[in-house]
């Protein structure tokens, strides 16, 4: 069998299923897994057509190298954390998040929620690939059942609000794992849920497994149709969420972040390198500062665990709860902004702070030159401004606004953010930065 090691990223395992990943494989990754960090796993999936089959081959191969194995059925991501951080197993997610249905991956944590990456997968890819070791007879590992999507549930129900005003939720599961949970858990707490996309469908077939601004476009018609107080959309596994204003106008992630933080205790915040000044703006009001870390949910997820924080956002719609409850979780973010809305009152457009013009520009360049080219800014902008951040990429604050230039660890691109008041500050930050770049590129070239 060749041994697909591309499958091994950063943060996950991930691939087409069939085409990179099948049950085989899946086999010699709980070989490894077992191996390599031995413990009781909880083994979890979402819930696409191939996650069953990826779930048992996973199984077989912890148990079968020593590991007990505890089937901890399917469900959104938050139940998996759980497992890891409150239940303390090892926990294997079989999930790809909000990519398309034909393919699939595995989210690994060490118990309390400490993720396994980077090097750490690295590794497991090279022990996988390698010759299977299995238990002797009798050494085998134990498996099991354990029903934790209930337990996840009774969890959010004891740190969920019971609404004290009826609010009425429009909530777009998008035929994800949050259909397991969400719709019972809002009307447990006293919500008037108006449910779409609430049934399974493993395929995503009504909107894809991503709430875009493009996919998710029609609630702004179904929140105004049933005079909802807020929407909210999830993707395919629950780890992001997508908040609406009672106009059925989407709400940055930022935005949505201010609305939990005006509903919770003043502190510091965790926001990638990515996110917009209003988070710093806001914060900063209330005595406390952010914490900016790479593009990438493992990021803030480490640094919330040696920080003292109130929450934690990633531009793309992750968030790291507050009060430590739980990690990179949608829904229990969802349950802490309608508390927030609960206790501030008010429509929902009421609490959103404006948000500065944000542009996103995707430049292709070749492989061997884009790390180059970011190398070459850092030096360069490092003489010639004083607000300088190199935290992912290179990030310049000026007096009127911000650019980022970070190169893709997955294309050849380098993608730049940029963020102003006026579109006039944009397009002459976007100038800039495109000269910059043609620069530095160009210098890449010739070394």
């Amino acid at each position: 069998m060749s041994f697909p090691a591309h499958i091994f990223r950063a943060y996950d395992i991930r691939g087409v299923y069939g085409v990179d990943l099948n049950p085989a494989i899946a086999v010699a990754i709980g070989n490894a897994l077992s191996r390599l960090f031995p413990g009781e796993y909880c083994v979890c999936s979402d819930t696409r057509s191939s996650s069953p089959a990826l779930k048992a081959a996973l199984s077989a191969g912890l148990a079968g190298s020593g590991s007990n194995v505890v089937d901890g059925g399917t469900g959104p991501i938050g139940m998996a954390i759980y497992a890891t951080k409150h239940l303390e197993y090892h926990v294997a997610y079989v999930t790809a998040s909000h990519l398309p249905p034909e393919w699939n991956g595995i989210k690994l944590f060490k118990p309390r929620g400490i993720p396994i990456c980077e090097e750490d997968l690295k590794k497991l890819g090279e022990v996988a690939a390698g010759n299977l070791e299995w238990a002797k007879p009798g050494s085998e590992g134990a498996y099991t059942h354990r029903d934790v999507l209930y337990e996840y549930y009774k969890f959010l129900l004891k740190v969920g609000k019971t609404s004290s005003r009826r609010t009425r939720v429009v909530v777009d599961c998008g035929n994800g794992a949050a259909s397991l949970i969400v719709p019972r858990l809002l009307r447990s707490l006293g919500y008037d849920v108006v449910g779409i996309n609430c049934d399974v469908d493993p395929l995503f077939s009504v909107r894809g497994s991503e709430p875009t601004l493009e996919s998710t476009a029609y609630l702004k018609d179904v929140v105004l149709r049933f005079r909802a107080d807020l929407g909210v959309s999830f993707d395919g596994d629950g780890d992001r969420a997508i908040f609406f204003d009672e106009k059925g106008n989407p709400l940055a992630p930022e935005q949505a972040a201010v609305v939990i933080l005006k509903g919770s205790q003043p502190g510091d915040v965790i926001a990638n390198v990515e996110c917009s000044s209003m988070v710093e703006k806001y914060v900063a009001s209330r005595g406390g500062r952010v914490v900016r870390v790479p593009v990438g949910r493992i990021h803030m997820i480490f640094e919330s665990m040696k920080s003292s924080f109130v929450l934690g956002v990633e531009s793309s719609g992750h968030y790291v709860p507050y009060g430590g409850l739980n990690l990179d979780d949608g829904i229990l973010a969802v349950l802490q902004f309608l508390e927030a809305f609960e206790k501030l009152g008010g429509p929902v457009s009421a609490l959103v702070e404006p948000m500065p013009l944000m542009r996103k520009v995707k430049l292709e360049v070749n492989e061997e030159v884009k790390f180059k080219a970011v190398e070459y800014l850092k030096a360069y902008y490092a003489g010639k401004y004083d607000r300088v951040d190199t935290t992912d990429g290179v990030r310049v604050d000026l007096d009127y606004g911000w650019f980022l230039v970070r190169a893709s660890n997955t294309e050849p691109v380098i993608r730049v953010t940029i963020e102003a008041s006026t579109k006039e500050d944009l397009d002459k930050l976007e100038k800039l930065v495109r000269e910059d770049i043609e620069r530095a590129l160009s210098a890449a070239r010739s070394a």
